[in-house]
């Protein structure tokens, strides 16, 4: 549940954030009332996508069985935790300057023509793209829906996330007063990196139990390293949490740190490239200047 909290909670205020920009940047123009009427169709077109790409996957398990289905499950995991780990680094390059590019692409499009599609289309793909990476890293808890308990548990934990959502979002808004949005940015950011370690880990788990269940690998991959379980167990209530948005394991194998550390050092190396990216082009105006 608290993973699905965080997840609807981060993704909606990021598609607030572009929402918000374009609603602002239209409410002092004179033909606002028609560009509204845009922004607002985009939006339910977006929630369209995110609804369609959910039954898609729904309809995909449902029909593969056995080993394919397993594989698409992995598949799905893992691409979830690479997606995650993208978007972090999307963000970091487009986060302070999203406002001016997303203000300049929509002046040039009502240049000419005057067409307000500019407006309908980014919002339609930022409702649809945080709505499909929702959907995409919560797809292990879609899996499990199966009750009339577990789908009320799901749906609490989404209203939650979203009422939330909209109470960080008035805050973020009121200009720095109660958090400022470098500072939700840098928190998020972290506890997104531990939700793609916790995804991957998940992915790699079911990966040893079914495909690779039958492999004959190094007994050190199903050792025990020690037993915390005593202490908080990862069946427990707060266990579980931290096991859904951190990947704690109260009795790690072998195989959960290998690849846990094998997914902390390939995020570290592609955090430290993206860093000297951005710094070599700063480097190379300064030498250009002086």
């Amino acid at each position: 549940m608290g993973q699905t909290i965080f997840v609807v909670c981060r993704e909606s205020i990021e598609a607030l954030l572009v929402i918000g920009i374009l609603y602002a940047w239209m409410d002092g123009r004179a033909d606002a009332a028609t560009g509204k009427k845009w922004l607002f169709a985009g939006v339910v077109a977006g929630f369209g996508l995110a609804a369609l790409l959910t039954l898609t996957l729904i309809g995909v398990s449902d029909l593969l069985g056995g080993e394919s289905r397993a594989w698409f499950e992995i598949g799905m995991l893992t691409f979830a935790s690479a997606l995650i780990v993208q978007m972090v680094l999307w963000m970091r390059v487009h986060g302070r300057t999203l406002k001016k590019e997303l203000e300049a692409g929509l002046e040039k499009s009502l240049q000419g023509k005057k067409s307000w599609w500019g407006v309908f289309f980014l919002a339609m793909i930022a409702v649809g793209r945080e709505g499909s990476e929702t959907v995409m890293f919560l797809y292990g808890s879609l899996l499990q829906l199966g009750t009339l308990a577990s789908y009320v548990s799901f749906f609490s934990a989404v209203a939650i996330g979203l009422a939330l959502a909209m109470v960080l979002f008035y805050a973020l808004q009121l200009g720095g007063k109660f958090i400022s949005w470098k500072w939700f940015f840098k928190v998020t950011e972290i506890m997104l990196l531990f939700l793609g370690s916790a995804l991957f880990l998940a992915a790699s788990e079911k990966l040893l139990g079914g495909p690779l269940a039958a492999t004959d690998l190094p007994a050190w991959l199903y050792s025990n390293v020690w037993d915390m379980s005593s202490v908080l167990s990862d069946s427990s209530v707060f266990g579980n949490l931290l096991a859904s948005l951190f990947a704690y394991r109260s009795q790690p194998i072998g195989w959960d740190l290998a690849v846990l550390g094998a997914y902390w050092v390939t995020v570290t190396i592609i955090l430290k490239w993206q860093m000297k990216a951005k710094v070599a082009p700063i480097a190379q105006v300064t030498v250009e200047q002086a």
